[in-house]
This record gives C-alpha cells, sequence and structure tokens, in this order.
C-alpha cells in the first residue's frame, strides 16, 4: 500500500438475509445451470473476501505502524523468514487452498446433462 494514496474507507454493515447459513452440508446457491460453474463463482467470492479482507488489515496495520514511526514496508522487503515461520506459513497456506477449493467438494449427486 505504500505509494498510494491512502484514503478512509468507512464500511458500512450490508443486509443480514435469513439464508446465511442455509448453505451449509447442503446443496449449495445455484447461480447458473452448471454445478461446475456454481463452484468456480463460490471460489472467486471466497478468493475476493479473503484478499479484501488481507488489504483492509495491511492499510490497518501500516497506519498503526506508521502512527509510531515505523516503516513496515521497508521492514517487510527486508524479512527473511526461519524454517519454523516457513513451516508455519505452509500450514496456513494448505488451509486457505482448502477453503478455496472446498465448493467443489459440494453438490456431487449432482448429474449435470452434457
Amino acid at each position: 500500500m505504500h505509494g498510494e494514496a491512502r484514503q478512509s474507507v468507512r464500511m458500512e454493515p450490508g443486509p443480514n438475509p435469513s439464508s446465511i447459513g442455509i448453505e451449509i452440508d447442503g446443496p449449495g446457491r445455484a447461480y447458473f445451470d452448471s454445478v461446475v460453474t456454481d463452484n468456480i463463482i463460490d471460489m472467486v467470492m471466497e478468493l475476493a473476501a479473503e484478499v479484501w479482507t488481507v488489504r483492509d488489515r495491511q492499510y490497518v496495520m501500516e497506519n498503526v505502524l506508521a502512527s509510531q514511526g515505523i516503516d513496515a514496508a521497508t521492514l517487510i522487503e527486508a524479512h527473511r523468514p526461519t524454517a519454523e515461520e516457513m513451516a508455519a506459513r505452509r500450514i496456513l497456506r494448505e488451509a486457505f487452498v482448502a477453503r478455496l477449493l472446498a465448493g467443489f467438494l459440494r453438490r456431487a449427486d449432482v448429474a449435470e446433462d452434457k
């Protein structure tokens, strides 16, 4: 985020539809006629949510650190992780990928017309 113009963003809560949570262990939402396309949409949305969360937290962290006189961008670029840190990051990455691809595990019993 260094080098980008910073602006204050106020997040407003969105609607709270009553259908949230219904998909757990269910058939999932159907956006298109193809289950595969629906699963790809779910994967892209999960990825978008993850990316936004990371960007938002990074923005906050950089601002908090900058207010304390710490140039986080320079420190991050200079960081060299230990073997233990790399192992921990690998576990986090594998969990992220599992969440990202989880949509492909649902609705396996639905046969598509080819």
